[in-house]
């Protein structure tokens, strides 16, 4: 994986106070679509251009994502795909949508979803959705439900991040410690860590096990049974007690590894790029998606690493329904030009051909009945006797066993934007975890109302 995959991997959010004002304009209601399959939408012999809008994720990822869409074509030869990838998709698609000239279809992220989905903007694809034989079950379930908004489906799943951990057997092996006994739960996790830590008489880290990053917190959080939101009464708990103990217990960590420490010792090259910690031995783990084999074959050769399930407390199978999935959807706009068409292609893309979307394109399918074929085309695609063929299973079952997503609302960028915030402050014993997050649901909860009453 290269660099700029980090950027496509990013939980980018949109708030409603930079969409408000140009989504009142855009609200008119049409007509539901009648099709709900291919025959539908091949029965025209007029030649149409879907236009989809997309988000930019650099011209490698960006090729590959098309291929999806020639694929269709090849059935479809009366539809042409007209992609446009954009950097600042959310911005072009609120203008577009204004300007009563908006995509046929298009990528979207829970956060904007939410800004769009109450202003009216977006087709719900319940029925369709139900029309074409599928339920919610049928979807790894955290991706389905962030696809919606005061339940109505907004969006199609489309791909989704199943982060693991990567552990390095060598470095596990160099520090005394069982390379085939990762850690399962938490507790393990900091244990094994302690042991890899290794310091400089000047406090310098030359090794380490984990190294905490701010986007963590949200996975932790949920893994150890806390909540952003109660939908019950539509306030934000960022303060509630599990989430301060999460983030006193990161704290806790951080004191030891000393958080300027860590900050100079990331200054090394990042896991996609050559020279890096993993590659040399001097970070025994990391969390990351499948396609970091690409950079791992690239740039650590000869590191023999593992892949896990991320350590819940205590360590079982069970608690994996905690796990916290993000990714990213399709949605087709009220004013499509195209409408039918439109659902036609993105249910080839994620539903009947999710698995050859996730193989051919490098992304995760949204259907758990594709993960099988899924996991089939990356052996092929990867080589069977690739370091990371053996471990495709374990991503597999992290989608298949979550449940867990960040809230969906109107403010979620500024609301994830804020959790960043106050980590760094506490980390940084410049706030306590306490005062911290019920800083963060202070400051939340007053955009969320200004955003609602909108």
């Amino acid at each position: 994986m290269m660099p700029h995959r980090l950027s496509r991997r990013t939980f980018l959010q949109i708030s409603a106070s930079t969409t408000a004002s140009v989504l009142v304009a855009a609200c008119a209601p049409a007509t539901t679509p009648t099709t709900a399959g291919s025959e539908g939408a091949a029965a025209s012999t007029e030649q149409i251009t879907l236009n989809v809008l997309a988000e930019n994720w650099g011209e490698l990822y960006n090729g590959l994502m098309t291929l999806i869409g020639d694929e269709y074509t090849k059935q479809n030869p009366d539809v042409k795909i007209e992609w446009n990838f954009d950097p600042d998709w959310q911005t072009k698609l609120t203008t577009l949508v204004a300007a009563g000239t908006p995509p046929d279809c298009n990528h979207i992220r829970p956060g904007a979803l939410a800004v769009l989905g109450r202003k009216g903007v977006l087709l719900d694809l319940t029925d369709l959705v139900t029309s074409a034989g599928h339920t919610r079950d049928d979807f790894v379930v955290s991706i389905y439900d962030s696809s919606s908004y005061d339940g109505k489906l907004y969006a199609l799943p489309g791909g989704a991040d199943y982060v693991c951990l990567f552990y390095s057997k060598d470095a596990l092996r160099e520090a005394g410690l069982d390379p085939e006994k990762p850690p399962t739960t938490t507790a393990e996790l900091i244990e094994q860590s302690m042991q890899l830590l290794k310091v400089s008489e000047s406090g310098d880290i030359e090794r380490i096990g984990y190294a905490p990053t701010p986007g963590h917190q949200v996975n932790w959080t949920f893994i150890h049974d806390g909540a952003y939101y109660d939908e019950a009464t539509g306030k934000v708990i960022a303060d509630n007690p599990t989430n301060v103990e999460v983030m006193e217990w990161l704290h806790e960590y951080m004191s030891v590894l000393d958080i300027n420490k860590l900050s100079a010792f990331n200054q090394r090259p990042g896991t996609y790029e050559a020279g890096n910690a993993f590659s040399t031995k001097q970070a025994a783990f990391f969390f990351d998606g499948f396609w970091t084999f690409e950079a791992l074959d690239n740039f650590s050769p000869d590191i023999d690493y593992g892949v896990t399930y991320w350590p819940t407390v205590n360590g079982t199978e069970a608690e994996r329904a905690n796990y916290a999935i993000s990714g990213w959807m399709y949605s087709i706009p009220q004013e499509s030009a195209h409408r039918d068409q439109a659902w036609d292609f993105i249910k080839y893309a994620f539903i009947d051909q999710a698995a050859l979307m996730g193989y051919k394109t490098l992304n995760g399918p949204c259907v758990k009945s594709a993960f099988t074929d899924w996991e089939t085309g990356l052996r092929d695609y990867m080589g069977a006797d690739n370091r990371m063929s053996s471990y495709l299973e374990v991503f597999s079952q992290t989608g298949i066993a979550a449940t867990n997503f960040f809230p969906i609302l109107p403010v979620t960028g500024y609301y994830n934007d804020e959790l960043n915030r106050v980590y760094d402050l506490v980390m940084r014993d410049e706030m306590t975890a306490q005062a911290g997050l019920t800083e963060v649901t202070q400051n939340v909860q007053t955009e969320l109302d200004k955003a609602m009453a909108t």
